[in-house]
């Protein structure tokens, strides 16, 4: 399992160019209820959970609870490399203690289901954490 302290990354490389597998990640995001945010050619912001609610309620906004997380994308030979970034250096912070510890263990779970289903299509070439 991947880290789940106060932020952290992945560092997955796929095969395929930028443009296919930015389609991937705004399918595999939406088909689990996270809102795209297409802001270059190369970033994808992703978010989930309701703003307000968090502010509000802080951990306890429960399933909808607020989360953001960045996607870089670059070109290498062979592929595509994703950083799968969140925590600290990607966004504001929410609901305390737990609401950090809540939101890196989500972003972490994301970021081993994105992992399984890059390798059961097999165009995954590469994972590591990324910090």
């Amino acid at each position: 399992m991947l880290s789940a302290d106060r932020g952290g990354g992945v560092r997955l490389i796929v095969r395929g160019d930028l443009e296919e597998t930015r389609a991937l990640l705004a399918e595999f995001f939406t088909a689990r209820g996270w809102r795209v945010h297409e802001t270059t050619p190369a970033r994808l912001d992703v978010e989930t959970g309701s703003l307000r609610r968090t502010v509000l309620l802080g951990a306890l906004a429960g399933s909808r609870f607020h989360l953001r997380a960045r996607l870089e994308l670059a070109e290498v030979p062979g592929g595509t490399r994703i950083r799968h970034l969140w925590g600290a250096t990607v966004g504001r912070a929410l609901g305390g203690v737990a609401g950090w510890t809540r939101a890196s263990r989500r972003h972490a779970e994301t970021a081993e289901l994105l992992t399984a289903q890059l390798r059961e299509r097999g165009i995954l070439l590469e994972a590591a954490p990324d910090r």
